[in-house]
């Protein structure tokens, strides 16, 4: 899952990439349909965290219904995996709660993000 939310990020950063990069694109969005893929290691860790975080803002700079189910899936998730104090920390790996935190929240707001907010208008 890590490779792939890194190939996804690299491959949607711009207009001309999305376009090029289009079937190795749908290729590993396919993927984000299989529980087994998106468990990374089985365990949340900080990996996982920065993955969906790159998911997250990949989909969301190519848009459609993969973006909009993977944002409500997401936004669940992380609800559930919150700690009581408000905090968000890995399991394993990347551990450390400000890192785990701030990914958590970046990803939660991954939908107010102006540059794919813009480039999403613009497609419409």
């Amino acid at each position: 899952m890590y490779a792939k939310a890194q190939q996804l990020e690299q491959f949607s950063r711009t207009d001309g990439t999305r376009l090029g990069k289009a079937d190795k694109i749908k290729a590993i969005t396919k993927d984000l349909g299989n529980r087994e893929f998106i468990a990374g290691f089985g365990s949340i860790g900080g990996e996982e965290f920065f993955s969906y975080l790159n998911i997250s803002d990949s989909l969301h700079r190519t848009g459609g219904p993969e973006w909009h189910k993977w944002n409500a899936e997401m936004k669940t998730k992380l609800v559930k995996l919150q700690n009581e104090d408000g905090t968000w920390a890995g399991q394993h790996c990347i551990t450390g709660r400000v890192a785990v935190t701030s990914a958590a929240i970046l990803l939660l707001l991954a939908d107010h993000d102006p540059v794919a907010v813009a480039a999403n208008a613009r497609k419409h």
